[in-house]
């Protein structure tokens, strides 16, 4: 899967906005936010104090990523090869906390 954004991520930045896309895939639909709020515990309370962390960028990229047909559905809807979510992930589980 080819398109405009295929080019490899190599930044944090552009990891971060995987990440916050993904995190607008999944709120997109009760039943996606819902199996990752009970895989991870957290409340849809809890989101807001948690959604600019790396550490949560990571565990909703994870579930994602267990979840390939929700990894395949998210990059076709934002046109991105799923490797980018891969890319994505291993680059924000590596930052640690330099922001």
């Amino acid at each position: 899967m080819r398109s405009l954004k295929s080019k490899p991520l190599s930044t944090r930045q552009a990891a971060r906005e995987v990440a916050i896309g993904v995190l607008g895939f999944m709120a997109g639909d009760p039943e996606r936010i819902g199996a990752f709020l009970a895989e991870s515990g957290l409340s849809p309370a809890d989101l807001r104090g948690v959604a600019g962390s790396p550490a949560f960028h990571v565990a909703l990229l994870d579930h994602l990523i267990n979840r390939q047909d929700l990894l395949i559905d998210y990059a076709t809807q934002a046109k991105i090869d799923p490797g980018h979510v891969v890319a994505a992930r291993d680059i924000l589980a590596h930052a640690g906390s330099e922001d």
